[in-house]
Formats: structure tokens, sequence, C-alpha cells
């Protein structure tokens, strides 16, 4: 099986698709930004789907501690007997706009080459 350039490419359709996966990935960005904000320092029962996605779960042992969630502050001490219950901590990663992204350049490629 040999990869040849495909002379005969469409320009039209490569830019669609250039754009779709532009408009993909920022809307896509976008609203994940968005649930992570309001999900943020919130208990899920999804935590494991929501972790595939990129967000960092913190596990049920570790101790709460100042400018983290619910953390309370007194005179300079955290009130470390709380725990974590499987809280979202962090949402700035997207594992699933990492592979729309992927699939989008791979049939951006795939206009140019024939099997």
């Amino acid at each position: 099986m040999a990869v040849r350039f495909n002379k005969r490419f469409n320009i039209n359709r490569v830019v669609k698709k250039l754009v779709y996966t532009i408009l993909a990935l920022y809307v896509g960005g976008t609203i994940l930004s968005t649930f992570g904000t309001v999900m943020n320092c919130t208990s899920s029962p999804f935590y494991t789907g929501l972790s595939l996605i990129g967000w960092t779960i913190t596990s049920s042992n570790t101790p709460i501690t100042s400018g983290m969630c619910n953390a309370t502050t007194w005179s300079g001490v955290s009130d470390i007997a709380n725990t974590y219950n499987n809280q979202i901590t962090a949402v700035s990663g997207s594992g699933v706009l990492a592979v729309v992204g992927i699939i989008a350049i791979a049939q951006i490629v795939t206009e140019f080459v024939t099997w």
C-alpha cells in the first residue's frame, strides 16, 4: 500500500474542515471551562469519568489546606481535620479536546494523500 500525494484535493473542503476544527476546539474549550468553573470544589459520583477528560480529582485522604476548596482559615491556621471526598480540584486540562484536535488534523492530512 503506497501513500501518494493527491493532486486533485479540494481546497474548499480543506478550508472548511480547518474552520470547523478551530470552531469546535474553541466552543468545546469554552464549554469545558464553564462547566469546570461551576463544578470546581464539588464532589461528583462521576469522578472517574471526569478525570478522563483531564480534570484533577483529589482522593478522599488528602487533607484540606489553606487556599484549597472548603478550607477554613482562622488566624492563619487551616482546618486539616476535614478531608476531600473525591472533589474536583483542578479543571484546566482537557483530554477530550486533544483527541478532537488529533482526529481533525488527521482528517485534514488525509485530504492531501491517497492510498
